[in-house]
């Protein structure tokens, strides 16, 4: 049988640095049945700077080890092999800013992320979801941003800051000046770059209005990017200002820090992203 040809990359997307290369063989590793964490050290060893970079991630504390980590196959222990594939992501992605990250509009779409994987990953505490795929794609929902940005991060830097300063709809404006927008951005790069179909489809209608009371990875997401801007984490001008406790209530349940207030939530996010590594 045929295989379907992959569409032609969008123009705006041809210049986005692509998904290193061990942190896709890691993902691969961990999704298979049976892997050892032998198997997953020994890959991980292969890269010297990728294997230091997951570990000073094990010990920030945005990934909630209680202990220090010094060695790489304790924190594949410590963390398990899903946290693995969450820090694999986040490397992967650390990598692909990091190089524009001085500009300013880029670390607050990046730090967005970051408290947006945290909200989804609580989020998905008391819900069918699992809590690793709930962090990778709530710090994947803005893929999108961050694939144009780490591209055009003058051009990118300089719409946001029209668009916020005149009240445009920044998706519109995404597609009037580079022809598409984040969501499809984010979308097409996730299925490039292989990742599972949920994830792509969450980030594709994560601009959509969450339901209330529903459990699924696409409503998690939809809540938590909006639960981070509230809490003062927006990377843009929102198009609604949603009231904490509205948002919490399209959650199924809430549990922990979340179900607190929307004081308590922050304290827990400021804590966390205060040492997140760039």
């Amino acid at each position: 049988m045929l295989e379907t040809a992959r569409p032609q990359t969008p123009w705006a997307l041809r210049l986005v640095p692509p998904f290193p290369a061990i942190a896709q063989r890691v993902l691969g590793l961990v999704s298979q049945e049976d892997v050892s964490i032998r198997e997953v050290y020994e890959l991980v060893r292969m890269d010297l700077s990728f294997s230091a970079e997951l570990l000073r991630f094990a010990n920030s504390a945005l990934f909630g080890v209680r202990r220090e980590v010094k060695s790489l196959p304790q924190a594949i222990v410590l963390v398990g092999l899903d946290r693995v594939k969450t820090m694999a992501t986040f490397v992967a992605l650390n990598r692909m800013v990091r190089s524009s990250v001085r500009v300013a509009a880029l670390r607050k779409i990046w730090i967005h992320s970051l408290a947006t994987a945290l909200i989804a990953d609580e989020s998905a505490r008391l819900t069918r979801v699992a809590r690793d795929i709930a962090y990778t794609t709530g710090l994947l929902h803005n893929l999108g941003t961050l694939g144009l940005m780490s591209a055009y991060p003058d051009e990118y830097s300089r719409m946001l800051e029209v668009s916020n300063d005149f009240g445009f709809d920044i998706l519109k404006t995404e597609r009037d000046l580079f022809e598409i927008d984040h969501c499809s951005a984010g979308a097409y790069l996730a299925r490039d770059w292989d990742f599972p179909e949920e994830l792509a489809a969450a980030i594709a209608t994560h601009h959509e209005a969450p339901v209330r009371g529903e459990g699924t990875l696409d409503n998690l997401v939809k809540v938590s990017w909006r639960l981070a801007d509230t809490l003062g984490y927006a990377a843009f001008s929102p198009e609604k200002n949603w009231a904490y406790e509205e948002l919490i209530d399209c959650l199924p349940e809430s549990s922990s820090w979340l179900a607190e207030d929307a004081e308590t939530a922050r304290r827990e996010l400021d804590e966390r992203l205060s040492a997140a590594p760039l």
